[in-house]
């Protein structure tokens, strides 16, 4: 009888197999739905996406249009928390990430801001060939349907270049019905060019710099949230090619035949929802598209990562590739609040984007020169803090492109959001390109639910300058007429703790006990050379591997001016066409 329990146990741990499909996709995201949709479009391919989150088309708290931040640390929420932050007070962090069909876009601001044109030309630079500003460009206009502000937007503020857009994409794109129309927009908008950032008409142009109100990811006609789903499942849900299996992906699985010295892999092991561990199999490719704080622990867990790391979880190394969890670039978010004489009960979406030039002014070269001698002794504390896992000779070679791109290319370095809501006035801020590097990675092979993620927030002093110069910048148009006529009181953090003229001690204490992730993390699995810590070369394909992909930004090899929707979708339908022709 002991034998036959053995026996019963022994057949209920063994991996039970699955269906075979021509493309197996991790995650049902916003990279994944759309790789999806493009791949099935040929009804002799069969697509299958494995994901754990739910069809969220009814949920309330996606679908409201004005409803950004209800979804948080609900059931369609992953609630991660970093390790504790030592520039964040050594406190852990919420973290939040989309768990649903659509992933994080049925959760984040749906803000659609691409980025400024020579960060894209940078990704060449870092040895991505054929990865530039005028290579993408045809993609962003490809992936959208951009309604034009209606004259009432127009007359609220909304402004656009028409060039600058598609219209005739799956992906939804305009201003809110919501689009505040009262004073707020003429104050906040003279207030900034007052303090010299002129309106930008079109902030999708590849020049951010200057005041703009952006356009979202909404279907301004049905107005509903624009979420991937939306736009790349459900209208297609009904092909009999494409099958989405619920379930947690943990590990790729591989075949016993390699390509010459490249790993095939043939499969993906899954968790299905009642605990079972599954594969399905996968005839061409496997695509992980699972995110930046997840395709990383799909890798380590299928040997493909640092040696050092994964022999400490006990996993056999197949590929031997550091940069997997490594790179990880995050922007730390922090706010500011005000009482108002007035009420607004639409939305106030207005960006403004600076450059060096703009925070450092006349000491703008002091800065550059003084950054630039810094740059080895950087790269050195962020290799520290990995472990050598990415040597300091690599990251200051790309140290240096970044630092050129921030004083030479003057491109916009950071972010500050003007806004309102009923009676309060507030400011929203960060820093856009940190030269702090971070990292994810497996805390256990048991749980891959709990990763290990850690920000690094100003692990590098410059990103806290440039941090503070923001928030300065940011409280001071609160002081700048006309938009100063309509504030009443500095509610938080107040007066006492942060005064107009706080030292830079004061705002030091300050971000470091109010920051909040910007969820904007990148990098992961960069799109690099092997030697400089890539994970994946410029047709997205994993080192060492035949037929595995990464298509999600954690191959963003550099932060960009922008907030990351856009520049996904844009990735996403150039790596389908990548597939498609491969």
């Amino acid at each position: 009888m002991e034998l036959v329990f053995l026996l019963i146990l022994l057949a209920l741990s063994v991996t039970a197999s699955c269906e075979t499909f021509d493309y197996v996709i991790a995650g049902a995201g916003t990279c994944g739905l759309l790789l999806a949709n493009r791949l099935s479009e040929n009804p002799n391919v069969r697509v299958a996406v494995i994901e754990p989150g739910d069809d969220v088309r009814n949920n309330p708290n996606v679908t409201d249009v004005g409803g950004f931040g209800s979804a948080l640390n609900t059931e369609i929420d992953w609630q991660y928390t970093t390790i504790p932050q030592l520039g964040g007070g050594n406190k852990s962090i919420s973290f939040h990430a989309g768990k649903a069909i659509g992933g994080t876009s049925t959760i984040n601001g749906m803000t659609y801001i691409r980025g400024d044109r020579a960060e894209f030309d940078a990704w060449e630079s870092l040895g991505n060939e054929g990865w530039n500003w005028d290579a993408l460009y045809p993609y962003f206009k490809q992936v959208e349907n951009f309604s034009p502000p209606t004259a009432a937007q127009q007359a609220a503020g909304a402004t656009f270049i028409s060039e600058d857009h598609g219209d005739s994409g799956k992906l939804k794109t305009g201003f809110p019905f919501r689009l505040f129309n009262g004073t707020f927009h003429e104050s906040a908008q003279q207030a900034w060019e007052n303090l010299g950032y002129p309106l930008n008409l079109d902030v999708n142009s590849g020049d951010t710099r200057g005041f703009d109100i952006w356009p979202q990811t909404v279907d301004r006609d049905a107005n509903v949230r624009e979420d991937a789903a939306r736009a790349y499942y459900y209208p297609v849900e009904q092909r009999s090619n494409l099958k989405i299996i619920k379930g947690t992906v943990t590990k790729l699985t591989w075949a016993n035949s390699s390509i010459g010295s490249t790993l095939l892999a043939d499969g993906i092991e899954y968790r299905s929802p009642d605990g079972q561990t599954l594969t399905v199999n996968a005839a061409i490719e496997v695509l992980l598209s699972a995110g930046s704080l997840r395709t990383p622990l799909i890798l380590e867990r299928s040997g493909v990562g640092n040696p050092n790391i994964l022999k400490k979880n006990g996993i056999e190394t197949k590929i031997e590739l550091f940069g997997v969890g490594e790179h990880l670039q995050e922007q730390p978010n922090t706010s500011l609040q005000y009482s108002s004489k007035i009420n607004v009960t639409g939305t106030a979406p207005y960006a403004t984007f600076v450059t060096a030039q703009d925070i450092f002014g006349d000491q703008t070269s002091v800065v550059a020169a003084a950054t630039d001698s810094k740059l080895s002794e950087w790269a050195q504390k962020v290799s520290g803090i990995n472990n050598g896992a990415i040597n300091a000779s690599q990251l200051e070679n790309i140290f240096r492109i970044q630092h050129d791109l921030i004083f030479k290319r003057n491109i916009t370095v950071a972010e500050t959001l003007t806004s309102a809501s009923a009676n309060v006035l507030y400011s929203a801020f960060w820093l856009l390109l940190p030269f702090s590097r971070g990292s994810v990675h497996l805390k256990s092979t048991e749980d891959i639910d709990d990763p290990a993620i850690d920000p690094e927030y100003f692990l590098i002093d410059f990103d806290l300058t440039v941090q503070t110069a923001i928030g300065r910048l940011s409280q001071e148009l609160w002081y700048t007429a006309p938009v100063n006529d309509l504030v009443i009181s500095n509610l938080a953090p107040g007066d006492a703790t942060l005064p107009r003229n706080a030292t830079d001690d004061q705002w030091a204490a300050f971000i470091a006990s109010t920051l909040i992730p910007n969820h904007h993390p990148i990098g992961s699995a960069s799109m690099m050379p092997r030697e400089l810590g890539g994970v994946v070369d410029p047709e997205l394909k994993v080192y060492g591997t035949s037929n595995v992909r990464v298509v999600d930004a954690s191959v963003l090899p550099m932060q960009v001016s922008g907030h990351l929707t856009a520049t996904l979708y844009a990735v996403a339908e150039r790596a389908a066409e990548f597939i498609k022709n491969s």
